[in-house]
């Protein structure tokens, strides 16, 4: 017996889905950045994770555990890290 395997055409919302960028953001105890995902050369972790919250609020998850991600498309990402190079 064969298997005969059918390739699907990804979906629009499979397409955006691969050009998300997860920043993932670790909080130590008393709530200060333990480390931050993606930070520019040149900003501190807390002016990242500001610029990020002042930019994209709207797609910022908080985990438990002291933890919390944003979840952006690769344009806005851009969009974010561009600003802070003007």
């Amino acid at each position: 017996m064969a298997a005969v395997a059918k390739l699907k055409t990804p979906t629009p919302e499979a397409v955006e889905k691969e050009e998300e960028v997860l920043i993932h953001v670790r909080y130590q105890p008393n709530a200060e950045i333990f480390s931050i995902d993606l930070c520019p050369d040149g900003v501190s972790p807390r002016d990242w994770l500001n610029r990020l919250l002042e930019m994209a609020s709207d797609r910022y998850q908080m985990l438990a555990g002291g933890r919390g991600f944003f979840r952006l498309p690769r344009s806005r990402y851009d969009a974010i890290l561009s600003r802070g190079t003007k």
